[in-house]
C-alpha cells in the first residue's frame, strides 16, 4: 500500500467517527407503479477500494497530509463548505478519486450544489467507472436547475442502466419546478420519455415539467394516458393535488373528481383525500354522498368509518355519527384516542354527560389525555362531587409536562363549585414549589380579586409584570385591579394604556381605559371608550361601566337602556348586580 493510501485509510475513518453524517444526500425510494424503485444513490454500488486501478500509486507529500488534516478537522468543528474547497484541490493535485469523493460529500452536506457539482464531476474524470459519481451528479444538476447539462449523463446512465429508468424519470419529476429553463426541460424529457411510452414514471415526469411550463394540454393527454397505464398509481394525481391546491381547492377538487371516475379501482387514500378536500370547502353534503357512494367498495375501512362519522356530526346527524365513529374504533382506526374524545363531544353535545363522561375516561394517551380528563372532572363537579373532580387529576400532575396545566384546572373547578378558599389552597400549594410561577401568580391575583383582597392582587400582578414586562393581559389585570382599590389612577392608567398600545383592538383593555378615566372624572373620554369596548363587546361587566358613565352623565334612560340589555345575557353578573344595587335606578 503506497503511503498516500495508507495515510487516507487512517484518516477518513476517524474522520468518520467523528463526523457520521458527512454522507452524500441519496434519493429517497420513490414508490413506482406497482412496486417500489430505489434512486439511483440508493442502488449504485459501492465505491471500490484500493484495488481501484483508477487509484494513483504515489508518495505521500507533506502539503497532501496538512491539507487532508485540515480538511477533516474543518469538516469536525461544522466548517463542511470549506473541507470541500481544500479537498476539491487536493484531489486536482493529487489525481486520487477517492480524494474527489470526500469532497463531494462535504458538498452535499453543506448544500454547495456548484462545488458537489465541481467534486463529483473531477471524481468521474479521475474514474469514469464510477457509477456513484455519476449519478450524484445527475442528481446535484438537477437539483441545481441544470437539467439541459445533464442530458448527456441521463443518456449514458439510461443506455448502461435500463432497469433504471423508472427511478431517473421519478427524480426528474421531484426536481421539475427547480429547472430554469421550462421549455426547454419539458422538450428534453418529452424526447427521453417517448423511448418509453409505456413506462408511468416517463409520463409522470413529463406531466411535471409540462406542468412548469404550462402546457395544459400535455398534462390533460398524460394524465389521460397513466389513468389507462396505471390506474392504481397515486402518486402522480396526488403530487397534482396538492400543486392545485395551493392554488385554487375548488380546481384541486375538480381534477381529483375526474380522475377518480377515470380510475374506478383508485385507492382508499385517493377517496379519503377528496372526502377531505370537500369538507375543507364546508361542502358536507357533498363530502357525505361521496362516502356512502364508495362504502360498498371499502367496506369496514376504519379510516372511511372515521370521516363519515365526523361529515355525520357537522351536518347534526348525532346518531349516524356516533354509529360510524363507534364503527371506526371497532375497526381498528389508527389514533383510537382521539375517536373516545370525539364520541365524549358528542355525547357532550346530546347532553348525556354520563355517557359523555365514560368516553373521556376511556382516553388513556395522546394530546387529548389532559383535556379529556378536565371535562371529565367538570361534570362529576355537576354531581356535586367537587373534590372527587379536583382529586381526580392528581394522577396526570406527575408528568413535569402537565403540572401547570393541572394545577390551573384544579383551580378553575374549585372556581367553578364556588369552593374559592380550595381554590386559593391549590394555587398558593402549587407556588408553595413554583413561587415566582407567573401563570399562577395571575391566576391567584384575578382570585384574590374576586375575594376583595385587591392589595395581595395587586402585589401578585406586580410580580408578574416584573416577569411579563409587555405582556398586555398582565398590564391590563395590573391597571384594572388598582383601578378598582381608587389608588394610584395616573399609574393604573398608563398599565392600561401600555396594553393597549400592545393590542389596540382589545375591547377588554378599552373598557379598562373607559373605567379608569371615569374614576378620574373625565367623563367624555370615559364613555367613548366605553362605547367602543361595548360595540365589539356587548358584556355585562362593561354594559355595568358604561351604563354607569351615562348615568354619571345625566343620560338616565339611557344607561338604564344598556343595563336592560346587558343583564339578559348574564342576569348574575356581580359587577351588574353591584352597580344597579348602588345606584339603584
Amino acid at each position: 500500500m503506497n503511503a498516500l493510501l495508507r495515510l487516507f485509510a487512517v484518516i477518513t475513518p476517524l474522520a468518520l467517527s467523528a463526523c457520521a453524517s458527512l454522507q452524500p444526500s441519496a434519493a429517497a425510494a420513490v414508490p413506482a407503479a406497482g412496486a417500489v424503485e430505489a434512486s439511483a444513490a440508493e442502488s449504485a454500488p459501492p465505491p471500490r477500494d484500493e484495488d481501484n486501478p483508477a487509484i494513483p500509486h504515489q508518495q505521500l507529500r507533506p502539503e497532501w497530509f496538512y491539507g487532508l488534516l485540515a480538511g477533516e478537522l474543518a469538516a469536525q468543528r461544522g466548517a463542511a463548505a470549506q473541507s470541500a474547497e481544500t479537498y476539491i484541490a487536493l484531489a486536482r493535485d493529487t489525481r486520487d478519486p477517492r480524494i474527489a469523493r470526500r469532497a463531494a460529500e462535504f458538498a452535499l452536506y453543506a448544500g454547495q450544489l456548484q462545488s458537489a457539482s465541481a467534486a463529483l464531476s473531477l471524481w468521474l474524470e479521475l474514474d469514469p467507472e464510477a457509477e456513484t459519481a455519476r449519478e450524484q451528479l445527475i442528481i446535484s444538476l438537477l437539483r441545481s436547475g441544470k437539467l439541459v447539462e445533464s442530458r448527456p449523463l441521463i443518456d449514458g446512465l439510461l443506455s448502461r442502466q435500463p432497469q433504471r429508468a423508472a427511478a431517473m424519470f421519478v427524480q426528474l419529476a421531484r426536481l421539475s419546478a427547480r429547472q430554469t429553463d421550462k421549455q426547454g426541460a419539458e422538450q428534453l424529457v418529452s424526447e427521453l420519455a417517448a423511448r418509453y411510452p409505456e413506462l408511468p414514471e416517463a409520463r409522470f415526469a413529463l406531466i411535471a415539467v409540462a406542468a412548469e411550463a404550462n402546457d395544459q394540454p400535455t398534462v390533460d393527454a398524460e394524465f389521460a394516458r397513466l389513468a389507462h397505464i396505471a390506474p392504481q398509481w397515486d402518486l402522480p394525481v396526488m403530487w397534482q393535488v396538492d400543486r392545485l391546491r395551493h392554488q385554487s381547492a375548488a380546481g384541486a377538487i375538480s381534477f381529483l373528481k375526474r380522475e377518480l371516475e377515470r380510475r374506478p379501482q383508485s385507492s382508499i387514500d385517493m377517496n379519503t383525500s377528496y372526502v377531505r378536500l370537500l369538507a375543507g370547502e364546508k361542502r358536507f353534503a357533498e363530502a357525505e354522498a361521496y362516502v356512502r357512494s364508495v362504502q360498498g367498495r371499502f367496506a369496514g375501512n376504519a379510516e372511511l368509518l372515521h370521516l363519515h362519522g365526523l361529515l355525520a356530526y357537522q351536518t347534526g346527524n348525532f346518531a349516524l355519527a356516533r354509529k360510524q365513529l363507534e364503527a371506526a374504533l371497532a375497526a381498528g382506526y389508527s389514533d383510537p384516542n382521539t375517536l373516545r374524545y370525539t364520541l365524549g363531544q358528542l355525547a357532550d353535545e346530546q347532553k348525556q354527560p354520563a355517557e359523555a363522561r365514560r368516553w373521556y375516561l376511556l382516553v388513556d394517551d395522546g394530546d387529548n389525555l389532559l383535556p379529556a380528563r378536565v371535562r371529565a372532572a367538570q361534570l362529576q363537579l355537576l354531581d356535586g362531587q367537587w373534590q372527587q373532580a379536583i382529586d381526580s387529576l392528581n394522577e396526570l400532575s406527575a408528568d413535569p409536562e402537565n403540572w401547570l396545566r393541572v394545577i390551573q384546572a384544579q383551580s378553575m373547578l374549585a372556581r367553578e363549585a364556588r369552593q374559592y378558599d380550595a381554590a386559593l389552597k391549590i394555587l398558593n400549594g402549587a407556588l408553595a414549589q413554583e413561587t415566582d410561577q407567573a401563570d399562577l401568580l395571575y391566576e391567584r391575583a384575578l382570585l384574590l380579586d374576586q375575594l376583595g383582597r385587591s392589595a395581595e392582587a395587586e402585589e401578585d400582578l406586580r410580580n408578574v409584570v416584573r416577569q411579563k414586562p409587555g405582556d398586555a393581559q398582565s398590564l391590563n389585570a395590573l391597571g384594572y385591579v388598582m383601578t378598582n382599590r381608587g389608588v394610584k389612577l395616573k399609574e393604573a392608567q398608563g398599565y392600561i394604556e401600555q396594553a393597549l398600545k400592545a393590542e389596540p383592538d382589545n375591547a377588554m383593555i378599552q373598557d379598562s381605559l373607559g373605567w379608569v378615566l371615569f374614576k378620574q372624572g373625565h367623563l367624555a373620554e370615559a364613555l367613548q371608550q366605553l362605547k367602543a369596548s361595548y360595540g365589539k363587546m356587548p358584556d355585562a361587566e362593561v354594559g355595568a361601566h358604561l351604563g354607569e358613565v351615562l348615568w354619571a352623565l345625566g343620560r338616565k334612560d339611557e344607561a338604564r337602556q344598556v343595563w336592560g340589555e346587558a343583564g339578559k345575557g348574564a342576569p348574575d353578573n356581580p359587577v351588574l348586580k353591584e352597580t344597579l344595587d348602588r345606584l339603584k335606578p
